[in-house]
């Protein structure tokens, strides 16, 4: 009896770390989610639970008073358990994945637990005493499983408290009339930031989303959640188009597979609110496109903004950027006045590569890529903000832009500055022969870098909230607070001098 349990305990231990790892961290990202808050709380309690549990389980065999103790930590992490359930139900849908293991995990600890009692029923009349109790290598197994659950537990427990102290999402354009917004790729972290701010600027929101129920769940109903544009109407009152939307390029190796369909997942979603827009009665008065610096090539040098650059043939991400732009710009022949940004890599603890990055920095994993002299341009999320609110303010706003800070720098700079700001060490080097061998093609994400400048936004006098690399990685570990609009001073604004664009 005693053995089964112990296999039921491991089967536990194992599908635990799926869920964590899989749901949790990869999926849903809770450590970098403010609403997520008191389901990590939870979780932290319940995995330090979990490890005094594991190595009780693992070498102690407790008798009398003290197994009255065990079940009182096991009616602990039950009562724990389905106080989560409550909290996930009420903040997040949960992947049909996730629902199906929970299930799994509840069954099985059941049968766990109801063959620990029948395990130790003779012990309830011993006397009260903690006896060694060694399993052999499941021991060492349940040992090492109670270590990776308290490191979990502190992680969660940390992340937790930097997600309660973030502040509310600022209200953007909130002295701007009340306009009716569509998104696509408004569930993602720059989209996710958007709306937020936008609901609290009291402007109309529709996401559109490949499952809007999710969608409607983590903005609390105040965003009109729909599938398909075929559910817009022909006399929809929507203002300002922004088009996010496109799977992840950070991923599995770029196949000719994968390459087909991260290129449809934009190309698909550019065409259907391209086609809503032909038929619409009330066009748009702007279509804010996204898009990439690597639409320049990964070998490019610093030049203004080009405003229909040529793809980089065997450079797949400036293949994509500008398969990507050509798609949106067909819009303006509707009258409708396209501004693209071409994004650095955005910075903000909740989404991006940043939170990869600082995980790895803080457990003294900074390491600088192949001889880290390729260019690492970089923007804050703040900026990306800012600019949005500019656009929509300004007529003068349209052609492509190079959304980067203008400071730049080296991936040997940035990693010493992320490491520097979390207090620790950068002597790691990672030559780029096996990232190669590892990542294909994709990692000259890594690897290569083109060096970009804000050119038209320095002209127009955009003011940046975090122009400097150290004091934009402090703000994104924070969150942020700041207004973008209470920054920005539109006086002087050049309007329709909108600074210098290349047309080759």
């Amino acid at each position: 009896m005693e053995r089964l349990f112990i296999a039921l305990l491991l089967l536990q231990v194992a599908l635990g770390a799926i869920d964590t790892i899989a749901h949790h961290e990869l999926m849903e990202k809770l450590a970098n989610r403010r609403s997520a808050a008191l389901e990590l709380k939870l979780h932290s309690t319940r995995g330090f639970v979990y490890g005094l549990l594991f190595l009780v389980f693992a070498w102690i065999k407790p008798q009398g008073a003290w197994l009255a103790a065990v079940w009182a930590l096991v009616l602990i992490e039950v009562g724990i358990t389905l106080w989560d359930f409550v909290v996930e139900d009420a903040t997040r849908l949960l992947p049909s994945t996730e629902r199906v293991l929970h299930t799994i995990l509840a069954v099985n600890g059941g049968a766990m637990f109801a063959v620990y009692a029948l395990a130790t029923r003779a012990d309830w009349s011993a006397p009260s005493a903690l006896l060694a109790n060694s399993h052999g290598w499941a021991s060492w197994a349940l040992t090492a499983a109670a270590i990776g659950i308290a490191v979990s537990a502190l992680r969660d427990g940390l992340a937790a408290r930097a997600n309660a102290a973030e502040p509310a999402p600022c209200a953007l354009l909130a002295e701007h009339p009340q306009t009716g917004f569509l998104l696509s790729g408004g569930t993602g972290f720059i989209g996710t930031a958007l709306v937020e701010g936008l609901l609290a600027g009291g402007h109309r929101v529709t996401v559109l989303s490949r499952d809007p129920r999710r969608a409607a769940l983590r903005f609390g109903g105040r965003a009109r959640c729909i599938a398909d544009t075929a559910e817009l109407r022909d006399d929809e009152a929507i203002d300002v188009v922004i088009n996010l939307a496109g799977a992840p390029v950070v991923g599995p190796r770029w196949s000719p597979a994968r390459k087909r369909a991260l290129l449809a997942s934009r190309i698909d979603t550019t065409d259907g609110l391209r086609a809503w827009c032909e038929r619409s009665q009330r066009k748009p008065a702007l279509w804010l496109q996204a898009s990439a610096v690597g639409v320049y090539g990964a070998h490019a040098l610093s030049a203004p903004e080009l405003r229909d650059p040529p793809p980089v043939r065997g450079d797949f991400p400036s293949e994509l950027c500008v398969a990507w732009e050509r798609a949106a710009a067909k819009v303006s022949a509707q009258g409708v006045r396209v501004a693209t940004m071409r994004l650095g890599l955005v910075l903000h603890r909740s989404g991006g590569l940043l939170p990869m990055l600082s995980l790895a920095a803080s457990l003294g994993g900074a390491a600088r890529l192949g001889d880290g002299r390729q260019w690492f341009a970089w923007v804050h999320l703040d900026d990306v903000l800012g600019f949005v609110e500019q656009a929509v303010e300004h007529v003068g706003i349209r052609g492509p832009y190079n959304l980067v800070a203008p400071g730049g720098c080296t991936q040997a700079e940035f990693t010493r500055a992320l490491a520097r700001s979390l207090h620790r060490p950068a002597f790691m080097r990672m030559p780029a022969a096996p990232l190669r061998l590892a990542l294909g093609e994709m990692a000259t994400m890594l690897l290569d870098g083109p060096v970009v400048a804000p050119q038209r936004l320095l002209d127009q006098r955009f003011r940046f909230l975090h122009p400097g690399l150290d004091s934009a990685l402090s703000a994104a570990h924070a969150g942020s607070d700041i207004n973008p609009r209470s920054f920005y001073s539109g006086e002087g604004h050049p309007k329709d001098q909108h600074g210098t664009v290349a047309s080759h």
